[in-house]
Order: structure tokens, then sequence, then C-alpha cells
């Protein structure tokens, strides 16, 4: 494609992405999904800056605004962009604004006008707002500006940046040696080891994992080191009986499984069969099939379910959340999550936790996961569920992972054993991890 027909094609998704305020990688899908005479490379170009212009969002619209601009449309976003962020001159626009075939239409007056008034300058200026320069929603921002205080703008900035690729090594297949040499095999190089996670591997961006030896084997998994270190936290241990009560896709459902080295008994359910169809094959791919059984259950008060109370060594509830600890991944999130949703969410993630605690027997451990940022449904939640429930008691950390790298802080002290990671401090996901034991009396297995 000519670099006028990738910035039309970029000033259309996002025109359609304004309109419905879908889920940015549906809208990629869909648009691609119906072009597919554009190439691997043109896509990954078009994703890019697709991506940047949510990224940038909340800046490229201060700036339009400040300018007087009276158009706030992807077309005079992508002009500003082209300007602030790629420092591209009037010519090199106008030579992609050309009014060719697939091109986008020359430019007006008045976009001569903005691109003027706009060379020479970034995105960042020092008379933006907080809420401007950390490109977040005003609410976002107050709530976030409790957590972090003046670490905001840092923590931000992180997760305004695109992440690596992250992968998990299946013990079950093979050793951390075997998948790298079988990567390299496929011409996969500058190959990292994770810091944290001991079978995690990280890539660069734009390598296609799906058709690698190593992945079509059940070698590896696609997993960010967060979700990793999640599943370390569980701790889970050969012969155990689990429960992986909001399973999804069942990537922590495979990471514990290679833990047991698969003997033992995981019973992974969601609401979604969608979700346990696609688990149920990562499972057979993984060679984890047979100790993990999958069931759709209608909600967390589950009559089939509720007959297991007491009966497992560990509940995992990965619980539906907000995702904004996704951001480097998901950056439109921060703009279709509002205050509502999290309240609706936070209601519903005290039922699961709630309903989960019943199923751990004495001694077993309850692990409480998000991908959020927000301390509602974090700490707070947490909070009230120590306050409520004495019959568990919180587990540290360290007690769990002894060997834990310094640079994993756990905040607040052995009163608050949670484990929070962020991509600024750590290179991960922003994940929020809890564990609790029970030490009343469960139901006898």
């Amino acid at each position: 494609m000519k670099p006028g027909a990738r910035i039309a094609a970029v000033i259309e998704l996002y025109d359609g992405w304004t309109q419905t305020r879908d889920d940015a990688d549906r809208v990629i899908s869909g648009y691609f999904g119906n072009r597919r005479y554009i190439g691997g490379g043109d896509r990954r170009e078009i994703s890019e800056r697709f991506y940047n212009l949510i990224r940038h969002q909340a800046r490229l619209g201060w700036w339009l605004a400040e300018c007087g601009y009276e158009f706030q449309d992807g077309r005079a976003r992508m002009i500003a962009e082209l300007v602030l962020q790629d420092k591209r001159k009037a010519e090199d626009i106008s030579s992609m604004f050309n009014g060719e075939e697939f091109c986008p239409n020359p430019l007006h007056p008045a976009e001569n006008h903005l691109i003027n008034k706009l060379t020479g300058k970034t995105l960042d200026h020092d008379g933006q707002p907080g809420a401007v320069k950390t490109e977040l929603p005003k609410w976002l921002y107050a709530e976030l500006l409790k957590l972090h205080h003046e670490n905001l703008p840092a923590e931000m900035a992180a997760y305004n940046q695109p992440a690596k690729l992250d992968l998990r090594v299946n013990r079950l297949q093979g050793t951390v040696e075997d998948a790298i040499k079988s990567l390299e095999a496929d011409g996969i190089h500058n190959i990292e080891r994770t810091p944290y996670a001991p079978n995690g591997l990280r890539l660069p961006l734009g390598v296609n994992m799906l058709v690698t030896a190593a992945y079509k084997d059940g070698l590896i998994e696609i997993q960010d080191e967060a979700s990793q270190i999640c599943v370390r936290l569980v701790d889970a241990k050969p012969g155990m009986h689990i429960l992986d009560m909001c399973a999804g896709g069942g990537g922590k459902t495979l990471g514990m499984a290679s833990d047991m080295r698969g003997k033992g008994h995981i019973l992974a359910c969601d609401t979604h069969g969608g979700r346990l169809d696609n688990s149920r094959k990562r499972a057979k791919r993984a060679g984890a099939g047979d100790c993990i059984q999958q069931r759709i259950i209608a909600d967390e008060r589950d009559s089939w379910l509720r007959n297991k109370s007491g009966f497992f060594d560990r509940v995992l509830l990965d619980v539906p959340c907000s995702g904004l600890g996704t951001l480097r991944r998901n950056p439109a999130l921060r703009w279709r999550i509002g205050q509502r949703d999290i309240r609706t969410l936070m209601a519903n993630q005290s039922k699961i936790l709630k309903a989960g605690a019943a199923k751990v027997t004495k001694g077993g451990r309850l692990i409480y996961a998000t991908c959020s940022i927000m301390p509602e449904e974090n700490e707070r939640l947490i909070e009230t569920f120590m306050r409520d429930r004495k019959d568990f008691r919180p587990v540290p950390i360290s007690e769990i992972w002894p060997d834990a790298p310094k640079s994993v802080p756990v905040p607040g002290g052995k009163d608050k054993p949670w484990l929070r990671l962020s991509p600024n401090v750590h290179g991960t996901d922003g994940f929020f991890v809890a564990v609790f034991e029970r030490t009343a009396k469960g139901k006898v297995k």
C-alpha cells in the first residue's frame, strides 16, 4: 500500500471506533477481516498507528482545541499525530493527503494552518492538565492519583507504551532451553528470559508465534509475566484438587497443570461455553487434558458447584474486572470503562469471592486476582473480606515465594500481604494478587 493509503485506513479505523466505542481489537479484526488483500506489513503499520491515536487521545484533543481547530475526527487527529509525534513536515503530509486512489483528500487551507501552528511542538506541554498528560478520563485520573500520588505520571507513561510479547514455557512438553532452541530454529532471535517468572520468555513485538513449531507442539503459550506470577502464587502441587472458578480461555489453568506435572485434578469453570471450548483445545495441545475438567456454570451460585463446598486445596478467582491493568495492550479501555461499570464489577467480584471461599477446604488456599489497577476492585474489596471472614488468614507473599526478587515489593507489610504489579516497576501488565488460607474446619473431602 502507498503511505497515503495506510494513513487513510487509520483514519477510517479511528472514526469507526469513535462511533461505536467497541473493543479496539474487534474493530481492527473486523476491518482486516473484510480486507484480506492487505498484507502483513501494512496491517502492522496501520494497527500501530491506530493504537497510537488512542494512546495519544487526550493530548491530541488538547492540541486541536488549543489551536482553535473545530474538528476532532480521525483526519484531524492523524494530521496532528504526524506533526507532533512523527515530526513530519508540511510537504510530507501533503504528499500523503494527495487525493489519489485510496489516499486521503488533499489538505484544505485550515489544515495547512493547523500544521503550521503545530510545527515545532511536541505531544506534551506544560499547560496540559494532569488528566490530559496521563491520558486518562478525569474521574479515573482522580482515583489513580490517590493511589500513586506524584508517581502517577511515570506509571501511566509505562502503561502508554506497547507491551512486548511474553511466553510461558510448558514444562509438560519440555524445558526453557528446549523452547529457546525451537524458536531460534524458526528464525526468532532476541529472546530474553523474564526477570521474575522462571518459565517465562520475552520477545520483541511483531513476532507471529502461531506458526512456530514450539506453539503448535504445545511447548509455549502466550501469557504475560504477571499472569505467570499469579500462577506461581497459587503454589499448585501434584495431587491437589484445584478449582479455577473463572477460567476463561484457560491460560492460568494450563500453568497450574504444568506446576502439578499433570498429576491431580483441576476443575476449570466459566459461564461462557466458547471460552471453555478454547480452553479445552489448548489443554489438548499442551498435553494437560487428562488432569483438567471443563464445566460451564450458570453463575457463582451454580447448584452443581455448590455441592463442592469445602472440597478444594486451592481455589483461584481470577475475577471479571475492568481490565485496566492491560492498557499497554488495550489502550482504548480507559475511554470505555466508567465509574458505574466499576461499581457493578465490585458487586459481582464480592459475590464470587464469597462463593469461592466456601469451596476451600481446611488448610487450603483462596487466591483472588485481577488485571485491574483500581483499588476498589482490589485492596478495598480484600480489606472487607479480611474484616468479615475470620476463618481465613492472609498469607504473606514471602511465605509462598521465599525466593522472590527484592524488586517485587509487598506493600503494607504482613497485615496486607497482597501483590500489586505494574509495567513501570516490574515490566508486566498491571495485576493484583491476594492469597488467604482457610483456618476453620471446612467440609472434609
